[in-house]
């Protein structure tokens, strides 16, 4: 499935939010399922923030 733009902005704001609070599984999915019919739909946005939080990591170390 894929997700209109106001979604995955909704999507991407809350699990960002959710990484930065250490939330559980239980509050990250009632907070998507209010956004999103199903939270399983949301992986790959979690993939992406996943991803960036690693590049930032390497940033220092990246001779650029």
């Amino acid at each position: 499935m894929q997700l209109s733009k106001e979604a995955f902005e909704a999507v991407y704001s809350c699990l960002k939010q959710a990484r930065k609070q250490n939330a559980s599984e239980e509050e990250i999915r009632s907070c998507l399922e209010k956004l999103v019919s199903r939270a399983s739909d949301c992986f790959e946005v979690d993939q992406l923030l996943y991803f960036e939080e690693q590049l930032q990591a390497l940033e220092p170390h990246l001779q650029l």
